[in-house]
């Protein structure tokens, strides 16, 4: 397995994966996600195509079998929060058909090296919680929690 920069010749597979991850988002949160289409698509490359972003692939055998997309952010406005430099893991995807292999961790493993050689003190995630399989993934290697997002249905 390989971790390595996305390009635009890796979309149709990233949405192979995309798509699984949606379906599922959708499926258990229909009031925050739409199903997938292919304006994610568009969406994911316009990622792949921007500098801001770090997009990385997961690749065994010619196959994209995941990826992850992370960028940089400081707080610059609100006086309350600190100004330290984070990176925020917006998304990390594995093949689920391959998941517990390893795949998952290399690529959080890349993006830790990223944000530390860009200067970012911390990585911070937010993972949905019906998505148990992900938070016990992620409390596993040493994520904690900072916060919850709530909702109320009206």
């Amino acid at each position: 397995m390989e971790i390595r920069q996305a390009t635009p010749f890796d979309i149709e597979g990233i949405f192979d994966i995309y798509q699984q991850i949606a379906q599922s988002h959708f499926d258990n949160a229909p009031n925050a996600f739409n199903p997938p289409s292919q304006e994610d698509k568009r969406f994911l490359l316009s990622k792949v195509q921007d500098d801001a972003w770090w997009f990385a692939v997961a690749e065994s055998e010619g196959k994209i079998i995941g990826y992850s997309m992370a960028r940089l952010d400081r707080n610059e406005t609100v006086p309350f929060l600190a100004k330290t430099l984070i990176c925020r893991l917006n998304t990390i995807v594995v093949d689920q058909r391959i998941q517990t292999r390893g795949v998952g961790r290399a690529l959080i493993d890349a993006c830790k090296k990223w944000a530390e050689e860009n200067g970012a003190v911390e990585v911070r995630l937010e993972v949905m919680s019906f998505n148990e399989n992900a938070v016990g993934f992620y409390e596993h290697i040493g994520f904690e929690k900072l916060s919850h997002t709530m909702c109320l249905s009206l």
